[in-house]
């Protein structure tokens, strides 16, 4: 398995596939997993033809030189993954990239299209993160002095999503979108199970739940979801959790329409939308999102703690039921992706 996983600075890529990698040893020992990470190895090219490149200048490099040690780290890459794969046959390798760069406002290759379809990577993902906390981690880093504001940093992870994503298209190969705050077993069944797990799509009201006890039992339905063996893609795992008053009105007017374009990618890369509302409230970004996936093919399955409701409840759903307990009953009997791992087999 060859695995693309690109994501902007900042944005936890390398934990999220350090993270993986932990997973994976402690509860997979027997499946291995090879991470090569192109900027490191574009510094150590660098150093290794004798280049005297001062790592925060690595970007001010002419077009031509970037472009020279980025095809000598494929050629590389290459090498090394068909090495691996001589030796292991149940191994994943990562190549954890950058697909663009925005530096002193200008946009930048992260890599080599020539090389990558030589590659011909199985599946590609990018990793993606709230952009306030993108910002204090690039405010950290004195590499990013003065080159760091999130209307910037919102349109870069906007443009590494879009370039990963027609890449993906292009190779007529799997794409995915994965929140930094989404669990390692997300990045693992997608990777390792992605033919037989159901992903699932879980949509409930984020705005008006205010009772802690309400928003806990989101977080068990989500995670009795990953239990019974579904990939999950959470929104809750975006939301905003600091909001800072300095923010300008164009920065939040461009992440309310990146919050709705976001989560209907969310929806188009699953096969199923599971609606869930643990109180009867209003919410606008449930009804668009049941509506989305009824239309686009998916499975939609809606948990509705009445006995009336409205027919536009129930129209644009598969299925409505009153309880989690009877949702659960359902898609044990349905959808249990184990029974799937056994067809597979």
């Amino acid at each position: 398995m060859r695995v693309i996983v690109s994501g902007i600075s900042g944005s936890g890529r390398s934990d999220a596939v350090a993270d993986l990698k932990e997973y994976i040893s402690k509860n997979y020992p027997e499946k291995k997993i090879i991470i090569m990470t192109t900027n490191r190895m574009m510094w150590e090219t660098a150093k290794e033809l004798g280049m005297d490149v001062k790592r925060e200048k690595m970007l001010d490099l002419s077009p031509p030189t970037l472009q020279a040690l980025r095809s000598t780290v494929f050629e590389r890459i290459i090498r090394e993954v068909e090495e691996y794969e001589e030796k292991e046959k149940n191994v994943a390798i990562i190549i954890s990239t950058h697909a663009t760069f925005r530096w002193r406002e200008h946009l930048m290759q992260g890599w080599d299209f020539f090389y990558l379809t030589k590659l011909k990577p199985d599946i590609f993902l990018t990793i993606i993160n709230v952009i306030n906390d993108i910002y204090e981690t690039l405010e950290a880093n004195p590499l990013w002095d003065g080159m760091n504001n999130r209307y910037q940093l919102g349109i870069w992870q906007e443009e590494e999503a879009f370039t990963t994503k027609l890449m993906a298209e292009i190779m007529k190969k799997p794409f995915y979108l994965i929140a930094r705050r989404q669990p390692p077993t997300t990045l693992y069944k997608l990777i390792f199970e992605h033919e037989a797990s159901e992903k699932v799509y879980l949509s409930y009201p984020m705005t008006h739940i205010k009772d802690d006890e309400k928003k806990k039992e989101i977080e068990d339905l989500a995670e009795e979801l990953r239990k019974l063996g579904f990939v999950v893609f959470d929104p809750g795992t975006m939301e905003l959790e600091k909001i800072h008053i300095d923010i300008p009105e164009d920065i939040r007017i461009y992440d309310f329409y990146q919050t709705v374009y976001r989560d209907f990618q969310l929806i188009d890369q699953g096969t199923m939308v599971i609606i869930f509302y643990p109180e009867i409230v209003h919410s606008s970004g449930v009804v668009n999102e049941q509506a989305y996936g009824f239309r686009n093919n998916k499975y939609v399955f809606a948990v509705f703690p009445a006995e009336n409701y409205s027919p536009f409840t129930s129209f644009f759903a598969d299925k409505t039921f009153i309880s989690v307990q009877d949702l659960i009953a359902f898609l044990k009997e349905e959808f249990i992706p184990s029974r799937r791992l056994k067809e597979l087999d």
